[in-house]
């Protein structure tokens, strides 16, 4: 594991363990969620090794406490006249839930299929191209500590190419109660900064 982020990881454990103790968590009865999970986001990433580019979600609500989702990130650089692409699209879905002893704070655990592909090129003549197929398996906290903005943190395991372990803060921010604007910054094997919107349906 990048070590950077093995203090940052082990304070989100205990910091999550310890909420997870002292509220009242329990699937036996549905407690509604504090967030909404039906939208749809557009994001510019930064990445190492020179990458960037796009990435398009949605989330939609199918019942209480559940939802599905997907992700498509599409990113690339040029090196020495090497043209390099990076695509993973990843479908999948989540369990949220309301900690009751913590007003305003969602749980979410969280699991996605996942489908990568690397390319290179030499002058716009691909050359050799590697595929891989994987699963990310998470749990991120929610909070609101002032009306309209919330941060958030996520800790995920990627089996997508090499295994990863990746600890993710980030805040959004409603402008009005359908748009928001979003910031991330992902801390792995390969790090990344995520700017961009996000249209709530409802």
């Amino acid at each position: 594991m990048n070590k950077k982020i093995v203090g940052a990881v082990s304070g989100l454990l205990v910091a999550v363990s310890t909420t997870i103790s002292a509220a009242d968590f329990s699937f036996s009865r549905v407690i509604p969620s504090w967030f909404s999970y039906s939208y749809a986001e557009l994001e510019y990433v930064d990445m190492d090794e020179g990458f960037s580019g796009l990435s398009a979600g949605v989330s939609f609500d199918i019942k209480p406490n559940w939802n599905i989702m997907g992700q498509y990130l599409f990113s690339n650089t040029s090196k020495y006249n090497i043209d390099l692409d990076y695509r993973v699209i990843s479908v999948g879905g989540g369990y949220h839930y309301q900690l009751k002893n913590f007003e305003k704070s969602d749980l979410m655990f969280h699991a996605s299929l996942m489908q990568g592909k690397t390319a290179w090129a030499v002058q716009r003549n691909f050359k050799n191209n590697e595929e891989d197929s994987g699963i990310r398996l998470g749990v991120r906290l929610r909070f609101e500590p002032q009306p309209d903005f919330e941060v958030n943190a996520d800790i995920s395991y990627n089996s997508l190419f090499d295994n990863d372990l990746t600890f993710s803060p980030g805040v959004v921010y409603k402008i009005n109660p359908q748009l928001a604007v979003k910031g991330n910054f992902e801390f792995g094997d390969l790090d990344m900064l995520s700017i961009g919107v996000r249209y709530y349906f409802r």
